[in-house]
């Protein structure tokens, strides 16, 4: 069981490493904290700290640097305890304020995830991962059926989450403006409220609602609706802050040519996102080795949820090397999180 001053010199060692790049050593500690105790109880407890695997000593007769355990340990300090957690809560309620001045003008969610992963990116000096809502748990707002000719439909998917998708229908007859208000009509009768998954059983029987003649020229449209959803069924995700990695390439150990292909390829591994378990007022931290996906396993992934009248959507993530500032960046991703989210009032 770690002591009380032993995390305080862990703590130390990890925050002079964070700030300086180079192994720690025992003086540094002595002449630049007061614990209170003498340089060689210092030294006693960097050997302890050592044997028990939270520092590691990079060359022999060198300083010592934070292990992927020495990480969990400060940062779970960080998220769990009271007078640290502070720390966090300050960049928290600076970072939202930011964030939620420039997010709140911006309707469009392509536009206002992209932005979002920009400014988590800037914000902490690492790379951003938006998700785009989980469809699966959003619902429909409304399907809506926009004559731009004749025989030209432009069709809008528009759900609660901020979410729209169109394409425009090219139909082999005209559709008047009646008949194209009845389909819009019965659409939205059926489907409005519903989530994707009703959406997908619903479609194939409403056609069948309407005379031969109507039939043959809303198929088109049905078509295109279910192209939409199939499209908002995919996973989705917003990058940026690639940059920032490469800067910091030695501190990957050549792992991060792998990282910056995911980002490149939008890579399936990003659905690790969706299978990690979150308690809504507190991000969480995964660490180097932790990470099961090889391509992040040099890595820290730090994220936190948003959610839609308080069910989870989605995700937000910053990914760096294991030697970052965790409680700005903790900080960073519950504010994004929290700016997100859209939630009902009590």
């Amino acid at each position: 069981m770690i002591s009380e001053r032993n995390m305080a010199v862990l703590r130390a060692i990890i925050e002079e490493f964070i700030a300086t790049n180079e192994p720690v050593a025992s003086k540094s500690l002595v002449e630049k904290h007061n614990f209170g105790v003498s340089s060689a109880t210092i030294r006693n407890d960097m050997a302890f700290l050592e044997e028990e695997g939270y520092i590691a000593a990079p060359h022999t007769s060198s300083g010592r640097v934070p292990t992927d355990k020495g990480y969990r340990a400060f940062v779970d300090q960080l998220t769990q305890v009271e007078q640290v957690a502070t720390e966090v809560r300050k960049n928290l309620i600076d970072l939202k304020r930011l964030f939620s001045k420039t997010l709140d003008q911006l309707t469009d969610l392509d536009e206002k995830l992209h932005t979002s992963a920009q400014l988590l990116a800037k914000a902490t000096g690492e790379a951003a991962v938006v998700q785009y809502p989980n469809m699966q748990v959003v619902l429909i707002s409304s399907i809506e059926l926009i004559k731009v000719a004749d025989n030209r439909i432009l069709v809008l998917l528009i759900t609660d989450a901020q979410r729209i998708q169109q394409h425009v229908v090219a139909l082999k007859e005209n559709i008047s403006d009646d008949d194209l208000n009845l389909f819009r009509l019965k659409l939205n009768e059926e489907c409005a409220g519903k989530t994707m998954e009703v959406l997908t059983e619903k479609l194939p029987k409403l056609s069948g609602q309407f005379s031969p003649k109507l039939k043959s020229t809303v198929e088109p449209l049905l078509s295109s609706i279910r192209m939409l959803v199939d499209v908002n069924k995919q996973d989705k995700v917003a990058f940026a802050g690639s940059s920032n990695l490469i800067r910091n390439e030695s501190q990957f150990a050549g792992g991060l040519e792998s990282l910056l292909k995911t980002f490149d390829e939008q890579s399936d591994i990003w659905q690790v996102l969706n299978l990690l378990p979150l308690e809504s007022s507190r991000p969480r931290a995964i660490i180097g080795s932790e990470n099961t996906v090889l391509e992040l396993s040099t890595s820290s992934l730090l994220l936190s949820s948003y959610s839609n009248q308080g069910t989870e959507v989605a995700k937000v993530a910053v990914v760096g090397p294991t030697r970052m500032n965790y409680s700005k960046n903790l900080a960073a991703v519950l504010a994004l999180s929290n700016s997100l989210s859209n939630e009902t009032e009590a």
